[in-house]
């Protein structure tokens, strides 16, 4: 999470976000020699300035602007119960050949994507919708515009080698279109067709009444103009697209654009993992579904203990998360729940070891010894410490870890390294994605679980 701000001599400066951990609602902005260079405090959902360097030379105006996008980016990671202020942004690995690019131009006619969506010929992901919910208000517009024969904006679709569709843009205007031919909810608060539509579903059915004749016919007649990425085009086109042009109400986050483009086998694996009892306790129910931060970590998990199940370590991570991420998701688009039955048991059997070993209150968080207080603040979810955790604690088996292991017998030891490995803490408080960062703290909590689990 970065700013940049101007300073003196036409020079710029990149900042960091860093939440201060002896305080509930302020942040630090440091450069990457930790030097603060601005102080905030988030209240009523507005970020107030404490200090601020001489040094920066942008106006009140311009800081004010800047502090304006930096909050929405601040507030989520708060919402999503895990670390975000630790990790860095992936820079483009390895850009696709643009001119391998392939996307044709089609016209389809409204009715059709009914059809389609039935027969399962368009992928529509009720799991992401739920999250994307438009109002009645939204809804009824969309479908007064196709009334008035406005064209619809472009919607965008990949196609795989057997012809299905995956929506990349436009899934709330086809998810309203498609609920409304199902005579899902009635037209209301129009702009221009108020008289004459509102109430209206879209055919008569039992006590609704439809269109009238006129405009059924209107709608029936529409087409929509749709861009369809071939599959022989790298995977890495989606994502490119769906990141440059999503038009929803926000923007979609990384973990948003996967699900809508991945399989249903890891999609329900995603979803029983994070659905389970065992992942909810050990994390205290910490990390949130809102914007799918509980499907990430648990995609993590999967990518780096495939990983280590055939290497014994993660050396062979380049750095670039979201880059792994995206290329498991595409890798296994066509993998069964089935073929991931048993990675979700190994995630299973780590929740539970991570609680009993450590704690509910303090797995996967950077503890020190402060931390460990009854009354101390309880850290968020960190990212690189889930990974390294989950992954190493999988195959203990959990009965006899109980059997011979205390309650909580290694929290104190995670806190008392992490208070005294300089290097560690510093790995798990800045850049928390970086390859040195990952690497270096799975390899000192593979040491620390080997010395102190009897097993």
């Amino acid at each position: 999470m970065n700013i940049e701000f101007n300073i003196q001599n036409e020079e710029t400066v990149l900042l960091n976000v860093q939440k201060k951990e002896e305080t509930l609602n302020e942040y630090n902005l440091i450069d990457r020699d930790n030097i603060v260079w601005m102080e905030l405090s988030l209240s009523n959902k507005s970020l107030n300035i404490i200090s601020k360097s001489d040094l920066i030379t942008d106006d009140n105006d311009v800081i004010e602007s800047k502090l304006d996008s930096l909050l929405h980016e601040i507030i989520e990671v708060e919402k999503s119960g895990t670390d975000g202020f630790t990790e860095n942004s992936d820079v483009e690995l390895n850009p696709y050949d643009p001119d391998k690019i392939k996307v044709r131009s089609d016209k389809m006619p409204i009715t059709l994507l009914s059809t389609m969506i039935d027969s399962s010929d368009i992928d529509m992901n009720p799991d992401f919708q739920r999250n994307l919910v438009w109002n009645n208000f939204q809804k009824s517009r969309l479908i007064e515009s196709i009334l008035l024969r406005i064209p619809l904006p472009m919607f965008y679709f990949a196609e795989d080698f057997e012809g299905k569709l995956s929506v990349v843009d436009g899934l709330q205007r086809i998810s309203t279109i498609k609920e409304f031919m199902d005579n899902k909810f009635p037209l209301k608060d129009l702009q221009y067709l108020n008289e004459s539509c509102n109430g209206r579903y879209f055919k008569d059915e039992g006590k609704k009444v439809g269109l009238d004749t006129k405009y059924s016919r209107w709608f029936n007649l529409t087409t929509i103009s749709a861009n369809i990425i071939d599959p022989t085009s790298p995977y890495k086109v989606k994502y490119d697209i769906f990141r440059r042009i999503n038009t929803g109400g926000r923007p979609l986050n990384n973990q948003e654009i996967r699900n809508c483009l991945t399989g249903q086998g890891l999609r329900d694996t995603l979803k029983e993992m994070i659905g389970s009892l065992e992942f909810k306790s050990a994390t205290d129910n910490s990390i949130k579904s809102t914007r799918m931060d509980d499907q990430e970590i648990a995609l993590r998990f999967l990518v780096f203990y495939k990983m280590f199940e055939s290497t014994g370590n993660i050396d062979s991570y380049n750095g670039y998360m979201d880059a792994i991420l995206d290329e498991f998701t595409e890798n296994n688009i066509k993998t069964t729940k089935l073929e991931l039955y048993k990675y979700a048991k190994y995630f299973s059997n780590s929740m539970q070891n991570a609680e009993y070993l450590i704690g509910r209150r303090y797995a996967f968080r950077k503890i020190m010894l402060k931390d460990i207080q009854p009354d101390s603040y309880k850290q968020l979810i960190n990212k690189a410490l889930f990974v390294c955790t989950s992954v190493l604690l999988a195959k203990y088996d959990t009965e006899r870890v109980k059997e011979l292991n205390e309650e909580q017998s290694l929290r104190n030891h995670i806190a008392e390294k992490i208070n005294s490995d300089v290097e560690l803490l510093y790995y798990l408080s800045y850049g928390t994605n970086g390859k040195a960062n990952l690497i270096y703290t799975f390899n000192a909590l593979k040491k620390l679980f080997k010395e102190n689990i009897k097993y």
